[in-house]
């Protein structure tokens, strides 16, 4: 397992190497305007048109290749900058059976406790961004397989952009474990503007349940397997709706 200090995505600031940033300032700029861009152009989109059925696949693939893109220019801007491994940021790998199984019963903690804040939000707001998503969900079989490997890879790739990278950067700039655990929320709340402010506003919640918990944990493994079960399950869910014609 990696040193506790290249590990801990968020360990205590107590010593001036832990205050560096992570990559070059310029770095995170250029990385928030792409969330901000995308994310601005899929709330035109969405609020032109709406969700478009057809195009439902088209959505994962290309969903699929951003998330990629995006892990992909933040490792290698950690690496280049400062020599920091996939395995260092995520926080180390298992070294016991009993590690796995803390990280199993903290991630299905997580992932009642994702369902049990949306479900509370959605019911006491109602907003409109769930149109959007229901029109999204899975309507057929290869849709459900392409949809629960897009789930997989938003739980990595989505955990180490913003619980990861964002969140460690943050820390640096501020100071502050839990100002970071704030901001990255913020961006992650509005990368999300396809679905409407009112989501963003809620996804802005579940981003501070997931940074909070790597924040504790000093790990990223909890939140991916959560975050890669909560979407794995509504498109299961969703699709199981619309066999019942429920959506």
């Amino acid at each position: 397992m990696a040193d506790a200090t290249q590990a801990a995505p968020l360990s205590n600031l107590d010593s001036p190497s832990q205050r560096q940033r992570i990559a070059p300032l310029w770095h995170t700029i250029l990385l928030l305007a792409v969330i901000f861009g995308v994310s601005a152009v899929g709330y035109v989109n969405t609020r032109k048109s709406g969700a478009i059925p057809q195009a439902r696949m088209f959505t994962y693939v290309t969903t699929l290749i951003l998330e990629w893109v995006l892990f992909t220019y933040v490792y290698l801007g950690e690496k280049l900058s400062r020599g920091t491994r996939a395995a260092q940021r995520i926080g180390g790998r298992w070294a016991t059976m009993g590690d796995f199984g803390i990280d199993i019963a903290v991630a299905f903690g997580v992932w009642i406790a994702f369902l049990t804040i949306g479900g509370t939000l959605n019911f006491l707001l109602k907003p409109a961004g769930t149109k959007v998503v229901a029109a999204l969900v899975p309507h057929s079989l290869p849709e459900l397989a392409v949809w629960i490997v897009l789930s997989a890879t938003a739980g990595f790739c989505e955990e180490y952009v913003f619980r990861g990278y964002l969140q460690a950067q943050f820390r640096a700039i501020t100071g502050s474990v839990w100002a970071a655990v704030v901001i990255q929320a913020i961006v992650f709340g509005i990368g999300h503007g396809y679905q409407g402010i009112t989501e963003m506003a809620i996804i802005f919640v579940y981003g501070l349940l997931f940074g909070s918990v790597a924040a504790v944990r000093k790990s990223l493994r909890p939140t991916m397997l959560a975050h890669g079960w909560a979407d794995t399950f509504s498109g299961i869910g969703g699709y199981a709706l619309h066999l019942l014609h429920r959506i």
